[in-house]
């Protein structure tokens, strides 16, 4: 667990992110960093992306990568590990939206070796 985190920690300093989790699809919080009640944000975040991918598959369009949510107070970015693993980042920057976009599908690339995420 702690290459996990370890993981997790580089792409928060390198993206300037405020804060993430990673996700089975069971809605199970596999770890988290800067996130208070990370088992409840997880359990709700499984939520988003199942109904996200039901959503997708109903309308026969393919195959859930990536969401997005734009809030008020910055950018949610969601990105599938493998399997039904998710990595959740949470930043307060929308300006650099294409930097942690590119970065999340690059940094669950590398975790989708772990063992622990397969």
């Amino acid at each position: 667990m702690t290459e996990i985190t370890t993981t997790l920690n580089d792409f928060l300093v390198d993206t300037k992110s405020t804060a993430a989790l990673i996700v089975n699809g069971k809605g199970k919080l596999i770890t988290s960093l800067n996130i208070d009640y990370g088992d409840s944000i997880a359990a709700m975040s499984a939520a988003i992306l199942s109904m996200s991918e039901k959503f997708l598959a109903d309308l026969e369009k393919g195959v859930l990568k990536q969401l997005y949510l734009k809030t008020s107070d910055g950018v949610v970015v969601g990105n599938k590990i493998s399997g039904s693993n998710f990595i959740v980042a949470f930043s307060k920057e929308g300006s650099n939206l294409a930097l942690l976009m590119r970065s999340l599908e690059e940094v669950s690339s590398e975790l989708s070796k772990n063992s622990l995420l397969k």
